[in-house]
């Protein structure tokens, strides 16, 4: 027997290719869903800047990689030949951009990919009575370009990707045709001659194809995983649904959302008040900005307010904590004759708002005005006396590595149904109304996470 092998047989090759979905991780790492609404302002808005498009696109590239590797094309049969096993070994992706088509539809393209792939063949003939048979590997290295327009739009208030025109030829293909040959040269060029035209055609062929079907797989993903509402704080969600379609430019994507907040028990709650209009964001050299409407802020207050949330409660020990000192019926029976006969009786003390308090954001914070009763009395007659207030207050979130955390300040109480009380009773009830705050607005606004700084019209950078 004698063998003989072949090396070096040029032609072109590629496999799978790069999709991409450069938008795909944009929109995993920004994307939420709510109820069903339409032709709204949005709450909030979220723009990925080229930055940000740029790092999400590695790391899509670095997904594609991972799914084209693993992929296997169908085994092919002659009358004389077979090939089975055809395998992408290595994939790597040359240069890529991404611009803008419409304002919702962008293109990806992609130079020079390449790919390498293995494949097993066997060939076999019969001359008068004698078998031949033949077998061995085959080696192929290919470059592809690829042009992909990709749709991103939405299904009701979810995010939808589409796949649109795609292109992608294989520039060159290069095979290498390895094991024993114990056949003649025909037959050899014949199984050559598969891999330059069927299988080539064949590789060429599936590329569009299965970028298509990945897209839809993954925009089947996100409406089926991204779940409507978000937990925030107090028994409230948040719905951060799709408005309109995202808005796509050669150097971003902004996204609409609703940013309505509700509490879990009335979902269906309506609001005396609509979202205004967003100041459009700015371009930025950060990789993402986020553009928050008061309106945000307006319906978590409003939703802990019908919830009956926004109260507390103050037995004597903890009045006396939150003082510094005791306060008595006497302090201010001079004021509210009902707490007259309860002498020197200390006095416990609920706060509540009398109505939902409202926000407005300003370069300082988060400027906030509401109404608050404090019911006060002994423990033998709680209600003897109400406080009615006006109070404005600024709370300032911060973002610290990543923690958001929050504090009150500049605190303004007007007391509306009493005469004048000393400035030592003023300072208490501003003190009591100032404890309330940071138990109950507070935590509020460092729950509601997804808000990275409370500033009208402002944009923060992350």
């Amino acid at each position: 027997m004698c063998t003989r092998s072949f090396v070096s047989f040029p032609t072109k090759y590629r496999r799978r290719l790069k999709m991409k979905l450069a938008l795909l991780s944009v929109i995993l790492c920004l994307l939420f869903t709510a109820s069903t609404i339409s032709g709204q302002n949005p709450g909030l808005q979220v723009r990925l800047t080229s930055n940000g498009i740029n790092f999400a696109k590695d790391i899509a590239l670095g997904f594609l990689r991972d799914v084209i590797n693993k992929l296997k094309l169908p085994d092919f049969s002659g009358k004389n030949f077979a090939i089975s096993n055809v395998r992408v070994r290595s994939f790597t992706f040359g240069s890529s951009t991404v611009t803008a088509k419409s304002p919702n539809v962008f293109k990806v393209a992609v130079k020079g990919a390449s790919a390498y792939a293995t494949a097993n063949w066997r060939a076999w003939t019969k001359v008068w009575f004698i078998n031949f048979r033949a077998s061995g590997t085959g080696k192929v290295s290919a470059k592809v370009d690829l042009e992909q327009t990709i749709g991103l739009g939405r299904s009701s208030d979810k995010p939808a990707l589409s796949a649109g025109e795609c292109k992608s030829p294989i520039t060159s293909f290069d095979i290498d045709l390895e094991g024993s040959n114990f056949f003649e040269d025909w037959l050899y060029n014949l199984v050559l001659s598969f891999f330059e035209g069927t299988i080539r055609r064949e590789l060429q062929s599936k590329i569009c194809p299965e970028i298509a079907k990945a897209l839809a797989e993954q925009s089947k993903k996100l409406s089926s995983e991204f779940q409507p509402d978000f937990p925030l704080v107090f028994g409230t969600n948040v719905n951060l649904g799709l408005v309109s379609n995202p808005a796509v430019t050669s150097n971003s994507i902004t996204l609409a959302l609703r940013g309505r907040c509700y509490p879990k028990s009335m979902p269906s709650l309506s609001f005396p008040f609509n979202p205004p209009t967003v100041p459009a964001i700015t371009t930025t050299s950060q990789m993402a900005r986020i553009s928050i409407s008061p309106y945000v802020m307006n319906t978590l207050l409003y939703s802990m307010w019908k919830s009956n949330v926004l109260k507390k409660s103050f037995s004597q020990q903890q009045l006396t904590v939150a003082l510094g000192s005791t306060l008595t019926a006497n302090t201010l029976a001079p004021f509210f004759p009902t707490l007259a006969p309860y002498g020197n009786q200390p006095l416990q003390a609920e706060v509540r708002a009398s109505q939902a308090p409202r926000a407005q954001f300003t370069t300082t914070g988060i400027q906030i005005s509401g109404k608050f009763d404090i019911i006060a009395g002994p423990s033998s007659a709680p209600q003897a006396a109400t406080i009615s207030t006006n109070v404005d207050f600024t709370a300032q979130p911060r973002l610290t590595n990543g923690v958001i955390s929050g504090s009150i300040s500049n605190v303004v109480v007007v007391i509306t149904n009493a005469g004048v009380l000393p400035d030592q009773v003023l300072n208490q009830i501003n003190q009591l109304i100032e404890t309330f705050l940071s138990a109950q607005i507070v935590p509020a606004v460092n729950g509601t996470n997804i808000m990275i700084n409370f500033i009208n019209a402002k944009t923060i950078g992350m």
